[in-house]
């Protein structure tokens, strides 16, 4: 049986670009939508609140107007970001998908933002 003390879920970049069907990202993602990615998700969510199950959450750099001043070597990722604006700082976009936000009193964490890995 699963030690629920030593439990914890992992959430990565759930914002509203990737989830919401008016993101940025979202259209480039059917699959989630194919795979009820987002219901599992809010399950799951829900399932750690009843269970006090603590959520880490990895979260993407936002974009800003001066997220890549002065980078000399971008991927075509960070490239497609700083042109699309995806998670752009303080829009819809860069928000966390209603329903999937930390809880704190609940022992979420939020890590340092981390940028592309490609």
């Amino acid at each position: 049986m699963t030690d629920l003390s030593k439990t914890a879920i992992i959430l990565v970049d759930p914002y509203n670009d990737f989830l919401h069907p008016d993101g940025k990202l979202t259209s480039k993602l059917k699959d989630l939508e194919e795979k009820q990615t987002v219901k599992h998700m809010t399950e799951l969510v829900a399932m750690a609140r009843l269970h006090h199950i603590p959520i880490f959450y990895g979260l993407h750099q936002q974009w800003t107007p001066n997220s890549f001043h002065d980078w000399r070597h971008m991927t075509p990722n960070n490239v497609k970001q700083k042109h699309i604006r995806f998670f752009e700082e303080g829009t819809f976009g860069s928000r966390i998908y209603e329903g999937l936000e930390p809880d704190p009193t609940n022992g979420d964490v939020v890590v340092s933002r981390h940028w592309n890995s490609e």
